[in-house]
């Protein structure tokens, strides 16, 4: 069975392909290529709010007894707390990059390629 880091690490390996790819400066060689792109990045954005929130409520269904803190004073209690604050915060901060990510793609939609067709 596939565990969530195992996926994370691949999700994060595609992204850096991805950039790679896109390094080249015809990687999008027609405006739809760039709609979908952006799309599709956004799609993966508006799935990223859910996953992080489950994260959170995995940590907190591991018992207390079961937990403990490499320095004190903190409390597995208190640690909990502030990962909770900062996916928060990440949340927000995802939530408002697919919004960004959607209004870049639907303005890409309005660009038509008017240049020589290769092949043809």
């Amino acid at each position: 069975m596939t565990t969530p880091h195992e996926l994370a690490c691949g999700a994060a390996d595609q992204v850096r392909r991805l950039t790679e790819h896109t390094a080249r400066p015809d990687a999008y060689p027609y405006p739809t290529d760039v709609h979908h792109t952006l799309g599709a990045l956004a799609g993966l954005l508006e799935q990223l709010p859910l996953t992080l929130h489950q994260a959170v409520l995995a940590l907190n269904a591991i018992p207390d007894d079961r937990l403990a803190v490499l320095a004190d004073p903190p409390t597995p209690t208190a640690v909990r707390a502030r990962v909770a604050t900062e996916l928060g915060q990440a949340i927000d901060a995802a939530q408002q990059a697919a919004t960004h990510l959607r209004s870049a793609q639907h303005a890409a939609a309005e660009l038509v390629y008017t240049g020589p067709i290769p092949g043809l």
